[in-house]
């Protein structure tokens, strides 16, 4: 199926099976600072940013991340002055920390035994790292030579981890690499190895448990605007198109998906911001589109995925987080060291 026929058919089924009905674009048209449709409406908090004694942290390039079980936000910079921030959503940094990861990229966040941990993916060092919260490396992953995957140690680049809360397994997306799934016991020792078709720049992967008795795995094929659903043995369950739209890695907040769409409907990179956020239902179905263009029956191409405002809404972003309060915070990647965005409900 073409993409402007996908777009026709499925953007319009949508629209019209939602509960959210046909009043999706409303709130743009009431107020032009509101973002997304039905449940998911939001407005930019102006001039937020993360401060410590009054000033400004530095960072470099934003790109994800976690909610700790206190409350407070982590986010993972390449700025290696202090990679990792951690902050209230008020915007207090709390401490900073990490200085080694000059190209930090995933982080996660699991608990062993009421202990919280991070795990870390670096392009620019090809490895994996979980550490405690003081900042402790616990354990390394790098090249996984022995799986017979790959011909190269640089053909391995991680994205993105996952972890399995019941047995510590692990699951690291090669996205920048080789696009292979790797599966790993909670000691670090592999166990699989494996891609499927369609699999492209498979940027991110999350533990899906909102179906308790059947957990899942979620993987964004960004490069090839995929979301796949897999078996927690790797079995691929099938996949949701979402055409022109370049998915980072998957949030799931509550029954919902919430995605950072870095760009929508191009290939080119550069100053050229046309992000948005997208949220998906159970059934991963969009049902908004914070800064993007209301799913509408009839829209085709680039005109279902993106709304062309001015200025952008996003720069480049890449990662989303959600606070105790509903609040939205929005990290982006090559966006001149810019501080994330805060999105309060609208």
């Amino acid at each position: 199926m073409n993409r402007r026929r996908f777009l026709g058919q499925t953007v319009g089924t949508v629209a019209a099976m939602s509960p959210l009905g046909m009043g999706l674009g409303r709130a743009a048209d009431e107020d032009p600072e509101v973002m997304g449709q039905g449940k998911f409406r939001f407005k930019r908090e102006k001039d937020w940013s993360f401060k410590r004694d009054g000033s400004a942290v530095e960072v470099a390039d934003c790109h994800e991340f976690v909610r700790t079980r206190s409350g407070s936000l982590i986010l993972c910079t390449t700025n290696t002055a202090n990679n990792l921030i951690e902050f209230s959503p008020d915007g207090r940094v709390l401490r900073t920390f990490g200085t080694t990861y000059p190209g930090i990229h995933g982080l996660t966040l699991s608990e062993e035994n009421g202990e919280e941990f991070l795990w870390i993916t670096d392009t620019n060092r090809r490895i994996v790292i979980k550490m405690d919260m003081k900042g402790k490396e616990i354990l390394t992953l790098g090249w996984p030579k022995d799986s017979g995957k790959y011909e190269a140690e640089n053909r391995f680049c991680p994205t993105e981890t996952a972890v399995n809360p019941v047995n510590g397994d692990v699951y690291v997306a090669d996205g920048y690499g080789s696009d292979f799934l790797l599966h790993y016991n909670a000691k670090g020792e592999l166990k699989n190895a494996y891609k499927h078709e369609g699999f492209q720049c498979i940027h991110g992967v999350a533990y899906d448990a909102r179906d308790a008795a059947n957990p899942r795995l979620l993987v964004t094929s960004r490069a090839a605007n995929k979301l796949f659903t897999l078996s927690l043995d790797g079995e691929n369950l099938g996949h949701k198109d979402f055409p022109g739209a370049w998915i980072c890695r998957p949030v799931i907040h509550g029954e919902h998906v919430f995605f950072a769409v870095i760009n929508s409907g191009r290939r080119e990179w550069g100053s050229d911001f046309r992000g948005f956020v997208m949220v998906l239902d159970r059934n991963n179905e969009p049902v908004s589109l914070i800064g993007g263009q209301a799913p509408t029956a009839g829209a085709e191409g680039e005109a279902a995925l993106y709304r062309n405002l001015d200025p952008k809404p996003f720069l480049n972003c890449h990662d989303v987080c959600l606070d105790a309060e509903g609040n939205l915070f929005v990290a982006h990647w090559a966006s001149n060291k810019t501080h994330p965005y805060k999105l309060i409900p609208a």
